[in-house]
């Protein structure tokens, strides 16, 4: 009889587990949704890296010869103010000169280069060409690719979260629809700022003779996305 009382008691409660986990699932299910809006605006900064080269017979001469030049480089830039700023120029390597490849191989005893890079923020971006040409008149070998900013882009990405999180709430009514549900209410949001404007260049070519250099449209580029999460009402 005892036995036959537990399983009295018990068989309600497993009766009732499958009703209680569809509940559940209906409870708790969701829709996700991303919404991307992205901006073009004018840049008001700019960045490049100089190149500075010295070539001599030993390694140590070479050295000597790309800190001259250095010196002559920075105080030319200098000259620009505030508009545009330094950084410690980097010594980047020394090494034997490459040889062209042709035969008989050219005479004359063994050179060495050494080169060194200086990174130069202009807080002008139409500063760069002049910037570049009192670079080279004094000595640089040559100028990378320029690296674009904005000032702007912040307040740009914030004054497109309404339009973008509109556009979400769109798609997530339209999948809610379409899943013979109604949208509930918010979960929680998300904005992924993402990467304002770029990262500039990941490889310097100090040698663009025989290679046409990329260069960077003058724009920068603003991307505002958000990702938000329903209740999905059924």
């Amino acid at each position: 009889m005892r036995l036959g009382f537990v399983a009295l008691v018990l068989s309600p409660a497993v009766a009732l587990m499958p009703a209680a986990a569809k509940a559940q699932a209906i409870r708790d299910s969701t829709i996700t949704v991303s919404a991307t809006r992205n901006s073009r605006i004018p840049p008001d900064r700019a960045s490049m890296y100089v190149l500075v080269e010295g070539s001599a017979e030993t390694p140590t001469d070479a050295v000597a010869r790309v800190e001259t030049k250095l010196k002559a480089v920075t105080e030319a830039i200098k000259g620009h103010g505030s508009r545009a700023e330094q950084d410690r120029a980097i010594m980047y390597s020394v090494g034997p000169a490459g040889q062209p490849n042709v035969y008989p191989p050219p005479g004359g005893p063994p050179s060495n280069v050494s080169r060194a890079v200086l990174r130069v923020h202009m807080q002008r971006a139409d500063q760069v060409a002049h910037v570049a040409a009192a670079a080279l008149a004094a000595g640089a070998s040559g100028i990378s690719a320029v690296t674009f900013e904005a000032t702007t882009a912040d307040s740009v990405r914030r004054s497109r979260m309404t339009e973008v999180l509109a556009i979400a709430r769109s798609d997530a009514q339209a999948l809610a629809t379409a899943l013979d549900g109604k949208l509930g209410a918010i979960v929680d949001v998300s904005s992924n700022t993402g990467n304002i404007g770029f990262a500039g260049p990941a490889m310097l070519n100090f040698d663009s003779r025989f290679m046409q250099q990329t260069t960077q449209v003058p724009e920068v580029a603003v991307n505002t996305s958000v990702t938000v999460r329903y209740r999905l009402v059924r």
